[in-house]
């Protein structure tokens, strides 16, 4: 029995451009279709049957009357197919299984721990998956492909995660999460850059919608970016997604990871956040958190800060201004439209959000000229990963 992954891959290249404008735009008319591929009719009619055909378009109601017969509206089959999106992160690991829309019908997620091999994971996500399968809203529903975003720097071809920082496990090097993944699930695998798979989702079905030039910047154990140029990914050498977190803010600075001194990332990060309020802490600073120093977190840590406690809000103040004059450069550099700020420290820290603008904007070259808009947690905020990842597996069918 022929698979529905085989069906969209065998469908001509019209086809594949009909396909995805139904499945972004849909509900729609055939002249609606008309409007926007410029085909004639019996053209379209001729790339749509087989489509049809096969249910990956159906007929799902009937549109309003312009004089005439009242006109069918045609979309992509949100019944029978699902997709399965995967994040993979150093704090947790998220599984979401959306219909060909990308509306989410169910998501698990587990927190990440030292315990928490490459093995351990995949074998953990495969049982969410055969759970999932047996549930009443996904039962009998065909899977169309899956995807992963995760953590680089990667080697996107080979599928291998080449030497991630900051997983508790320390098994993470060199692993091949690609070729894992698919022999735990049976099926292929599509993987990129976790950032990535979030800026594209956004551009498709989210806040950029219809916009050319996006960054989206995930806060986490580090710094991730994904960026579209022109409408195109930008893609940093090794496919990693920390180019932006070691940027150069204070050649006198601390040492970061990397070698360097002074990177966005040692002052901007959860981790490093805790790190700088910790000391402080040591160092004889007064806080409201009744807790012992070591069961401290940034959670603590950006709660404080929203109550007033002085130290806490130093240290997110200072980690958002540096940030946030980093992000001035980058701006100057793309010249994004839209920038979405997301990730556990931006959803947890209204003030780290709002310092962190209030600085890019007062920084960036030509800002009293360029009304850049600025997003907190985007509009799939803590799911733009995983339904990300599930987004890219569609649109590399439809290029291939």
């Amino acid at each position: 029995m022929t698979k529905v992954i085989d069906k969209l891959k065998n469908i001509n290249k019209d086809g594949k451009n009909i396909f995805s404008i139904v499945q972004k735009n849909g509900p729609l008319t055939k002249a609606q279709v008309l409007d926007l591929t410029g085909l004639k009719l019996t053209t379209l009619n001729r790339i749509i049957k087989p489509i049809i055909d096969e249910k990956l378009i159906v007929e799902t109601s009937i549109g309003e009357s312009t004089g005439g017969r009242r006109p069918s509206l045609y979309d992509v089959n949100t019944m029978d197919y699902i997709l399965i999106g995967i994040d993979i992160s150093r704090i947790y690991t998220q599984v979401i299984f959306t219909d060909l829309k990308l509306n989410i019908l169910h998501k698990e997620r587990f927190n990440m721990d030292s315990s928490y091999s490459p093995e351990k994971t995949v074998s953990r996500i495969s049982s969410i998956c055969e759970s999932a399968a047996e549930m009443s809203k996904l039962k009998n529903k065909e899977v169309v492909a899956i995807g992963l975003g995760t953590v680089g720097p990667m080697d996107i071809k080979k599928g291998i995660m080449k030497s991630p920082v900051n997983f508790m496990s320390k098994n993470w090097t060199g692993i091949p999460i690609k070729e894992m993944l698919e022999n735990s699930l049976n099926s292929e695998v599509y993987i990129d850059n976790g950032a990535n798979a979030a800026v594209i989702i956004e551009q498709l079905f989210g806040c950029g919608k219809n916009l050319k030039n996006i960054a989206y910047f995930n806060f986490g154990i580090g710094i991730r970016t994904g960026s579209i140029s022109d409408g195109n990914i930008i893609r940093s050498i090794n496919d990693a997604e920390d180019a932006f977190a070691h940027m150069v803010i204070n050649v006198d600075g601390e040492k970061c990871i990397c070698g360097n001194y002074g990177c966005v990332e040692c002052y901007s990060s959860i981790k490093s956040i805790t790190k700088n309020f910790k000391q402080r802490i040591i160092n004889g600073e007064s806080t409201k958190i009744k807790k012992s120093i070591e069961d401290i977190n940034y959670i603590d840590i950006s709660l404080a800060a929203e109550e007033g406690d002085n130290t806490a809000t130093k240290v997110i103040r200072e980690a958002a201004e540096i940030f946030g004059t980093g992000l001035s450069n980058f701006i100057n550099l793309l010249n994004p439209e839209l920038i979405i700020l997301s990730g556990p420290l931006i959803m947890e820290s209204e003030l780290f959000y709002r310092i962190s603008v209030d600085t890019a904007r007062e920084k960036f070259y030509l800002s009293k000229h360029h009304n850049i808009i600025f997003n907190r947690g985007g509009y799939f905020k803590e799911n733009a990963i995983s339904a990300g990842a599930a987004a890219m597996t569609i649109e590399n069918i439809i290029k291939s």
